[in-house]
């Protein structure tokens, strides 16, 4: 295991640690914290078939915090079509099946990567279905269902998830992502965790400013 010079919470750890996956990516102190549901992380990823080289990848940035239980949909659309009269893909009846469990069905749509900015909070239970994307500081709340695309700083939540309000104004979401705290070095960062730690976004890009 990689050294983590951040310390984590009870059995929480960093996920880029712990995967195994090549279609698993994420980013630096990105941790899971899955002791109530006893599973490793890759378990909380479901249809994903390593085997495939072109299969989707699920893209995980900075800093991201991801509570017990959550569960990233992969694999496209399964293998099931609902704008076809029939949802079942048909292929062991289709004479052309040769019965290789390396090949997609017909009925097989690919979604793209399913793709976590930084600094992400996703909640405990939340279920995110295959290629949305989760714009940097977004939060996704408890046993949300998403189905679509999160904007930056946006907390959703519900079945299908929805938007519950923005967590900053326009122009300090602008400002956050221009300054992509995330992206500074690891000494910056602590010299820095009483501002991370407040809510004055106009000291942070004071800061900010002094670093460039």
């Amino acid at each position: 295991m990689r050294d983590n010079p951040f310390k984590t919470y009870r059995n929480s750890y960093v996920i880029k640690d712990r995967v195994t996956n090549p279609h698993i990516q994420a980013g630096d102190h990105s941790y899971y914290a899955g002791y109530h549901h006893g599973k490793d992380f890759e378990d909380c990823v479901w249809y994903l078939d390593e085997l495939d080289h072109d299969c989707d990848r699920l893209i995980i940035g900075k800093f991201c915090s991801i509570a017990s239980g959550a569960t990233f949909m992969m694999g496209g659309n399964h293998g099931h079509r609902h704008d076809w009269i029939t949802t079942h893909p048909l292929d062991s009846i289709d004479p052309d099946y040769d019965g290789n469990p390396d090949d997609w069905p017909k009925a097989f749509v690919a979604s793209g990567d399913t793709v976590i900015g930084n600094d992400v909070w996703i909640g405990a239970e939340a279920l995110l279905m295959p290629g949305v994307h989760i714009g940097d500081g977004a939060v996704v709340a408890t046993r949300a269902l998403v189905t679509k695309d999160v904007e930056p700083y946006t907390i959703v939540g519900g079945n299908p998830a929805k938007v519950l309000k923005k967590r900053f104004s326009d122009e300090d979401i602008e400002l956050l992502l221009k300054i992509r705290w995330w992206d500074w070095d690891h000494a910056n960062i602590v010299e820095n965790l009483d501002v991370l730690r407040s809510c004055d976004i106009d000291e942070l890009a004071h800061r900010a400013s002094s670093l460039t």
